[in-house]
């Protein structure tokens, strides 16, 4: 329960930068070791973290090719324009 809970942090967490970084993300996509760095979280934590996301299908991961070990790269789920407009309604 606690780590569904942690997960769900660092989901929101996660959320709210991509809401900031959007035109990257909706455009060209986010490459997921980048998160680590940007929000100073651990990459355990990022990974849990977008696992939940992708579960809700606000982000979709998508494998670079012939990448070893392998990289994602994330870009926009079909519940992604939901969770946007959510965040961005809650800070005006």
């Amino acid at each position: 329960m606690a780590d569904a809970h942690k997960a769900g942090q660092g989901a929101q967490r996660i959320t709210r930068w991509l809401v900031e970084n959007r035109a990257e993300f909706e455009g060209q996509g986010i490459a997921e070791d980048k998160l680590a760095a940007s929000l100073g979280m651990a990459g355990a934590e990022v990974i849990e973290a977008i696992d939940h996301l992708e579960a809700r299908e606000e982000v979709v991961r998508i494998p670079k090719a012939l990448s070893n070990p392998p990289q994602f790269l994330l870009k926009p789920g079909r519940g992604w324009p939901e969770a946007r407009d959510e965040i961005l309604a809650g800070a005006r």
